[in-house]
C-alpha cells in the first residue's frame, strides 16, 4: 500500500478550499441577497436583463430567483406567515392577490422614504403593500387582414357575424372578461349579476374557450376566431411575431391587469427587498419590459420611443381604464368562478 505524502502547500491549499463556502457566504451575505418568487420564462429573463444584472449586481446584491407559479406562491406566504424568517424576500403576484395578501396583513406597508420611486407610479395602480410593475388594459384584439370594421365595444360581438368567431380565456381570465361585462352593462366593475346575463348572451354566439393565452396566436393564424377579448400586451408580442392584429379599446371603457411584488413581513433581507422594489420601477428597466413584453410602465417617468411608442401610444381621445375593485372583487371570486364553470365552460 502505498503512502501518502502532503507537503505544507498542500496543506494550506486544500484548507483554502475547505474554508472557501464559508467564505463565499459571509461575502454573499454581506453584500446582500434577495430572493424572488417569480414566474418563470420571458418574465424572469426580462428580471435578469432589466433589473437583476444591470441595477441589483452593481449593487453588490445577489439575486436567486425562485421560479414557480403563482398559486403556490400566495400559498406559501401563507403557510409561512408565523415563520420568524421566510423564504421569499420578493413574491410576484398579480394586483388581485396583491390585495388579497395584503388585507391578511402578510406583507409590508411600503412607503416612498423606502422606495422612493414609488412618488413616481400612477395613482390609481397604487396600494399600501403592494407595488405595482407593469400593467396592460384589455381590449379588442382582432385580425386588421380580415376584419375591416373592427368591434368598438364588447356588446358589438352579439352580432351574429361574430358567431363562431371570438376568443377568450376559458378559466383563468374570466374574472376580467366579467368585469368587462360588467362595466359595458353599467359602468362599474361588480354588478356582477348584470355581467353574467350579457356573456350568457355572448356565449350563445359561440364563445371560443382557451386554456391559455399562447393559444390564441395560432387560433389567429388558422383563421379560427378573428377576435379575442385579450390584454394589449398580447396584441404587440404578435404583432411582433408576425401575426397580423391590432387592438380596439372598447368605447366603455378597458378593464386593467396589473401585475406586481410584495414584501413579505418575514423577509430574510429586507433592505434588499425595498432595493429590488426601488429598481424595478427605474425607467430602464420599466422601458425594457414594455419594449420585450408590450406591457405599459406603471410610473410617469418612463416614455416611450421608436416602435415601442407607436405600438403602446394610447388612442386619442384617451380610453377609459379602469382598475377593478379588488375589495369587491375578491371575496366574489368563488361563485363567479362557479358561475364560469357552469354556464359558460360547461355549458
Amino acid at each position: 500500500m502505498r503512502s501518502l505524502t502532503l507537503s505544507r502547500r498542500t496543506l494550506i491549499a486544500g484548507s483554502t478550499l475547505l474554508a472557501a463556502p464559508a467564505i463565499l457566504s459571509r461575502r454573499s451575505q454581506a453584500a446582500g441577497q434577495c430572493v424572488v418568487g417569480t414566474w418563470g420564462g420571458d418574465y424572469a429573463r426580462l428580471l435578469r436583463e432589466n433589473i437583476d444584472d444591470p441595477i441589483m449586481k452593481p449593487a453588490g446584491i445577489d439575486v436567486i430567483q425562485d421560479v414557480g407559479d403563482e398559486v403556490p406562491r400566495v400559498s406559501k406566504l401563507y403557510a409561512q406567515k408565523k415563520l420568524p424568517r421566510g423564504t421569499q424576500d420578493i413574491a410576484c403576484v398579480g394586483a388581485l392577490n396583491g390585495y388579497r395578501v395584503t388585507d391578511a396583513d402578510l406583507v409590508e406597508q411600503l412607503d416612498v422614504e423606502k422606495v422612493p420611486n414609488l412618488k413616481n407610479v400612477r395613482a390609481d395602480l397604487r396600494m399600501p403593500g403592494f407595488v405595482p410593475h407593469i400593467y396592460s388594459a384589455q381590449v379588442l384584439v382582432y385580425n386588421a387582414d380580415v376584419v375591416k370594421e373592427p368591434p368598438q365595444s364588447l356588446g358589438d360581438l352579439l352580432d351574429p357575424k361574430w358567431n363562431g368567431k371570438v376568443g377568450v380565456l376559458s378559466q383563468g381570465g374570466n374574472q376580467w372578461l366579467i368585469m368587462a361585462a360588467s362595466v359595458l352593462e353599467t359602468g362599474t366593475t361588480t354588478d356582477f349579476d348584470k355581467a353574467k346575463a350579457f356573456l350568457s348572451k355572448l356565449n350563445a354566439n359561440g364563445l371560443r374557450l382557451y386554456a391559455e393565452t399562447d393559444a390564441f396566436a395560432p387560433a389567429f393564424k388558422s383563421g379560427e376566431i378573428t377576435v379575442a377579448v385579450i390584454w394589449l400586451a398580447r396584441s404587440v408580442m404578435w404583432q411582433n411575431a408576425g401575426v397580423p392584429v391590432k387592438g380596439a379599446f372598447p368605447k366603455e371603457g378597458s378593464v386593467l391587469y396589473v401585475s406586481g411584488m410584495v414584501m413579505p413581513k418575514n423577509a430574510p433581507d429586507k433592505d434588499a427587498a425595498y432595493k429590488y422594489m426601488n429598481a424595478m420601477l427605474e425607467p430602464s428597466a420599466q422601458q425594457g419590459f414594455a419594449a420585450h413584453m408590450g406591457y405599459l410602465p406603471t410610473v410617469d417617468n418612463a416614455p416611450l420611443s421608436g416602435k415601442v411608442g407607436e405600438q403602446l401610444a394610447l388612442p386619442d381621445p384617451a380610453p377609459k381604464l379602469i382598475a377593478p375593485d379588488y375589495k369587491v372583487l375578491s371575496p366574489a371570486i368563488p361563485d363567479l368562478n362557479d358561475w364560469w364553470l357552469k354556464n359558460i365552460q360547461h355549458a
